[in-house]
């Protein structure tokens, strides 16, 4: 009977060596699946030149974002000024696909924005299907803020790493 104990407390004891060595094996936790889990596009650029045609403004603006790949959502803070004092911001989208020469129709609309000249926005948007996110993490989006003296887009930042 003592033999059969501490056999079983060996095997016990090698299982949890062996459990306790496959699940750390020096790789941190991002890199046992294979995939990334946030992308993130800092400091995007806002700016009548990226809009196409391009825009005579005095306006800019800039825009950070994370695309969360587990929950497939883009989180975003945009921070923008108008050219013109007078200006409403009428409409924001995410735009795509389309590489930086190019235009394409909204994706995603983005509201509760400031409909002054000027504003800043926090948001996230909802579940990207699998070609909304695969345009995304090719570089074909790109966000548009609408203007009065510009309804078609008079800032624009394209999403790119």
């Amino acid at each position: 009977m003592k033999n059969k104990l501490l056999y079983y407390q060996k095997l016990l004891l090698l299982c949890l060596l062996l459990c306790c060595l496959g699940t750390s094996c020096g790789e941190d936790d991002e890199g046992d699946i294979g995939l990334d889990k946030e992308i993130e596009f800092n400091g995007i650029a806002l700016l009548g030149s990226n809009e196409r045609p391009a825009v005579t403004t005095a306006g800019a603006g800039e825009m950070d974002a994370v695309y969360d790949d587990v929950n497939n959502t883009l989180r975003y803070t945009i921070t923008w000024q108008l050219g013109n004092p007078d200006d409403a911001t009428t409409a924001m989208h995410f735009h795509g696909p389309a590489d930086v020469n190019s235009s394409a129709p909204p994706v995603v609309t983005i509201e509760g924005f400031d409909t002054d000249d000027n504003g800043n926005l926090s948001g996230t948007t909802r579940k990207l299907t699998q070609e909304e996110e695969d345009d995304l993490k090719a570089g074909l989006w790109y966000l548009n803020i609408h203007s009065t003296s510009h309804p078609a887009g008079e800032l624009r930042g394209n999403l790119v790493q």
